[in-house]
């Protein structure tokens, strides 16, 4: 890169007796250069030879050819860098390798390099290196070392003519205590590059910024870290960028705002660099260049995040900008001034409502719902905040109290985690809430778009009927608890014992038995069973229970499934029972050990599970279809085993019991859970089988 250089000024009367200033002890100077120069040594290895190699591709135009890094291990400890450049010349070697301030980099701003003091590092780190060189055909061989003058020699130890490409590989021993040091800082030094080195000899996890804004030359990333952070990368290298002096010479706004990491982005040359190239060297060109670019990019960013909040279509999109981007990535917005959205001034996350606002969210955890994924819980307060994933509504139906079942739909859609419903009252109106928080530019959406009001919501509470859920029993329930319930909702008219209080659900004049509603309220999760007194006026349920489906309704509807043989469920509770659960379980377990898979022991097990499984599906169905359609008749039975003669369980068990006579003498209940004795039974079938 190239330097900046003052000339120095001076004057004299020409008449003095004039002197050089000298070194008295060069091995002095030479090790105060290689092992008292950088603060972290490891660190200045990794990033300076790497440079170096970088480069040399960059001096032949590979710009997008990766170097090799070979990280040091136990049976290679050994640190090396190898590039695929020119390689170095003889005179090169000579005259700039070995010369401290040497360099051959400060006529552009391609390199990074220039100091003359890069390629010498490896020093710090060690007393000996080798070089590998390869250019023009020719390898040569070097080992750079410390002798007793402590000045260093180079040594060609070899030069032989190859056919190998150009470039060059610097290998430096390492003590096994720095081996994750190398790996660390190499990646340190090298995690901004565009094209990453080609690592050998471990791996690396590479760092990258999570960037939650960013624009050119500059960029702010998330951290896990509290404290202000600043950071310069220049040319892939980072360095970082004092608050402290900063403050002296530019206007930090920006950089004190920022929430998480602010980086701005340089080009080699672009700013001075410390001859060890640890730290920025804050001359006043440098000082400028940071300042004008930080104020650039204040002013850019002020246009762009008004340009984009004016873009929104509504207050609450802006709103939600200002939340969901800006607060994410600053700690306050102070350097923007005041932000508004066409003359509404923006919120940020929270905003007070004057009447009751409701909140509803899916699937929290609640005392009342447990972790269910499906429930909706309500908070009342009087508060909206602008997150991710939450839609505003505006209470337009005659309801005091939205519920859940009135959000539902709302949470359709998947993407919805969070519904807020205004509440307008007469002491604070529509009207008002236009004037004190700009509502109708929030543009919310009408609750009456996704449901509609039960006239129970008007009902006074005093002239409420008694209402009842189904649980087992039919037991009291409030409104309320009514209203959170977002399932589809069974109405069924009740009449009540008088000998121990019960009641009971009537399907028309026949009663319905809490087993078969039971089976109904496992089978059909979506659906909750609610009662009322028998007596209650038919006009009266009418109105208010018009969202309710009646109890006739729904079993008819639920008889009527043609998918549903009844015969055949009550055909497998009739012959089920040949083969008991026991035996089902038994035969689970021998099946792995039985040889001949179209045995006949295989055969009825399989014909029982079947039968298992009809009945136990749907024999609470059977029971209510019999109850209140027609009772399945024994003919019925019979013509439906002559149809299906690989139903027909009595046969299959005979030929069972004939095939396996012994199976009549097992004790079923003992050998259920001894393995061994299991193993003897399917020893007893396979024997069977082949005779």
């Amino acid at each position: 890169m190239i330097l900046t250089q003052t000339k120095p000024y001076s004057e004299t009367s020409g008449t003095l007796d004039e002197k050089f200033f000298g070194v008295a002890d060069q091995g002095m100077i030479f090790d105060i250069l290689r092992s008292k120069l950088y603060s972290n040594p490891i660190l200045a290895v990794c990033r300076e030879i790497s440079c170096n190699a970088r480069d040399a591709h960059r001096e032949v135009g590979k710009f997008d050819v990766p170097i090799h890094i070979h990280l040091p291990f136990g049976l290679e400890p050994v640190y090396k860098i190898r590039d695929e450049g020119l390689g170095i010349s003889p005179d090169r070697m000579e005259n700039v390798f070995i010369n401290y301030t040497a360099s051959t980099k400060r006529n552009d701003n391609v390199f990074c390099g220039g100091f003359g003091l890069g390629c010498k590092t490896p020093f710090s780190v060690s007393d000996q290196f080798t070089i590998e060189t390869i250019h023009e055909g020719i390898k040569y061989n070097y080992v750079c070392f410390i002798d007793e003058t402590k000045i260093g020699k180079l040594a060609l130890l070899n030069k032989v003519p190859t056919d190998q490409p150009s470039g060059t590989e610097i290998s430096i021993p390492v003590k096994h205590a720095d081996f994750n040091f190398f790996r660390s800082y190499t990646e340190q030094s090298c995690r901004h590059w565009d094209v990453k080195p080609v690592i050998t000899g471990g791996t690396i996890q590479w760092q990258t910024l999570d960037k939650v804004l960013e624009g050119e030359g500059w960029a702010i990333a998330a951290t896990n870290d509290y404290n202000r952070v600043a950071k310069l990368i220049i040319d892939g290298i980072e360095y970082p960028l004092e608050l402290t002096d900063l403050r002296k010479y530019a206007d930090p706004k920006l950089i004190d705002a920022s929430r998480g990491i602010f980086v701005m982005y340089f080009n080699v040359g672009e700013l001075s660099l410390s001859a060890n190239r640890e730290q920025i060297f804050l001359d006043k060109p440098t000082q400028e260049k940071i300042r004008t670019r930080l104020d650039s990019i204040t002013k850019v960013l002020k246009k762009q995040v008004d340009d984009k909040i004016q873009a929104y279509p509504s207050l609450w999109d802006a709103n939600m900008y200002y939340q969901a981007e800006l607060m994410k990535a600053f700690n306050g917005v102070g350097w923007l001034g005041q932000v508004s959205w066409h003359g509404h001034i923006l919120h940020g996350r929270y905003l007070t409502v004057g009447c009751t606002v409701y909140t509803y969210t899916k699937g929290r955890y609640s005392r009342r719902h447990g972790n269910d994924p499906n429930k909706i819980s309500r908070h009342a307060g009087h508060n909206i905040s602008f997150e991710e994933n939450a839609v505003l509504y505006i209470n337009d139906l005659p309801l005091h109290e939205p519920t859940a079942k009135h959000v539902k739909k709302a949470f359709d859609d998947a993407n919805v985690k969070k519904v807020f419903v205004i509440c307008p009252s007469d002491k604070c109106t529509e009207d008002d809430l236009n004037t004190s928080i700009s509502l109708k530019e929030l543009n919310p959406k009408k609750l009456s778009s996704i449901t509609k009001a039960s006239a129970r919501a008007y009902t006074p509470c005093l002239n409420r009927l008694l209402l009842f859920k189904f649980d087992g029993r039919f037991s009291r329930i409030s409104y309320e608890n009514m209203e959170l319930d977002t399932n589809d909702k069974v109405l069924c008219l009740l009449e009540r014992d008088v000998s121990n209080g019960e009641r009971t659900a009537l399907n028309g004049t026949t009663s319905i038995d809490h087993h078969s509603l039971d089976f109904i309220k496992e089978r059909f999760k979506d659906v909750s069973l609610y009662g009322v007194d028998k007596d209650t006026d038919p006009t009266r349920l009418e109105k208010e229970f018009s969202d309710f489906i009646r109890l006739e309704d729904y079993l008819a509807k639920v008889l009527d499934n043609k998918k549903i043989d009844y015969v055949a469920v009550k055909y497998a509770r009739a012959f089920s029972g040949h083969m008991s659960s026991y035996e089902l379980e038994i035969m689970e377990k021998i099946a792995p050990f039985i040889e001949k898979k179209d045995s006949i022991a295989f055969q009825r097990s399989a014909l029982h599970k079947k039968l298992h499984d009809m009945r136990d599906k749907d024999e609470g169905l059977l029971n209510l279809y019999e109850t209140l359609k027609c009772n399945i008749t024994d003919a019925a039975l019979t013509q439906y085993a002559k149809d299906h003669p690989e139903m027909d369980a009595d046969k299959m068990s005979k030929v069972f019991h004939k095939k396996y006579p012994l199976f009549d003498a097992f004790e079923l209940y003992r050998i259920q859970r001894n393995d061994i004795v299991l193993k003897h039974v399917a020893h007893y079938v396979n024997a069977i089988d082949k005779l």
